[in-house]
């Protein structure tokens, strides 16, 4: 069977269906597998053929991803209009928006040049080891790191992270304001990841700024519940009761986050240079914070 006689029509339909994708290699190899025989493609065909057929011949579109310290990758879309968000969505299987991301979307920043996706590590075993007063100052003494797989694509500059290993725990579908669907952590995760890397999140002023926005919206219980369930080593209740207090969360709010106690001498990030102190939950942070 010839290349004329494969079906364009049925093909192009398929791809136009899903142009605010991005697609893989593998997800090609899964497409090309599904749909050979519907679209009449010969059984001597292989993948570098087809592949080399929708690039000549159709509007798919190969997009080489650049990192300054990582190989590139090669993407691929139907036409040259995807978007930041539906690459970033191709980058890693199994990844989810979160930090700045996640507060886009929840409406809580407005940053969507700077793109995170989150790929977990695997399960570790749980750090046995006693919390004390020097391991606190020596763990936040310096900058904390950033991770350096990043992409530039268009505008943006997307960011993949190895977070914590939850399981995905409180990671869901919905819709972007750009509208993609994409999963992404819910607003109460939200709020505990940029407490936890205020770095990916545009600093604390702007995890602050996010505290006030959710406060109508969020419920401080469920937020509370999940900070338990993911066993953090360092007491972020603080870190939270203090934005909580900033923010104008109430009373009872602030006397849930502080259930836990407030044992230790904590920090609101790392690298502080002549921090304040709130003697209230017992935390430094930025002179320069509103």
């Amino acid at each position: 069977m010839s290349k004329s006689q494969i079906n364009l029509i049925l093909l192009t339909q398929y791809f136009e269906n899903r142009a605010n994708e991005t697609l893989s290699l593998s997800d090609l190899t899964a497409i090309f597998v599904e749909h050979s025989d519907k679209w009449n493609l010969p059984r001597s065909m292989t993948l570098q053929r087809f592949l080399a057929i929708l690039l000549r011949r159709t509007k798919l579109r190969e997009v080489k991803l650049k990192s300054p310290s990582y190989s590139p990758l090669l993407r691929y879309t139907w036409g040259n209009d995807a978007s930041p968000v539906s690459v970033a969505n191709s980058i890693k299987d199994g990844a989810f928006f979160s930090h700045a991301s996640a507060m886009w979307i929840h409406g809580l920043g407005e940053d969507d040049k700077n793109i995170f996706i989150n790929k977990e590590q695997s399960e570790k075993p749980p750090n046995s080891g006693q919390l004390s007063q020097d391991a606190i100052h020596r763990a936040f003494r310096n900058q904390q790191r950033h991770s350096k797989l990043t992409y530039k694509y268009q505008h943006a500059t997307i960011t993949v992270l190895n977070g914590k290993n939850t399981g995905r725990a409180h990671v869901g579908p919905v819709t972007t304001p750009s509208g993609h669907k994409v999963d992404v952590t819910s607003l109460e995760r939200t709020l505990i990841d940029i407490t936890v890397r205020p770095g990916y999140s545009g600093g604390v002023s702007s995890v602050l700024r996010a505290y006030r926005l959710a406060k109508n919206r969020v419920s401080v219980k469920r937020l509370l519940s999940i900070l338990d369930e993911f066993d953090y080593t360092y007491p972020y209740h603080q870190s939270i009761g203090f934005y909580f207090n900033r923010a104008g969360y109430n009373e009872a709010d602030q006397a849930l986050a502080r259930t836990d106690g407030v044992q230790f001498d904590f920090y609101l990030c790392h690298g502080l240079k002549d921090p304040a102190f709130d003697s209230d939950w017992r935390v430094f942070f930025p002179r320069t914070l509103k």
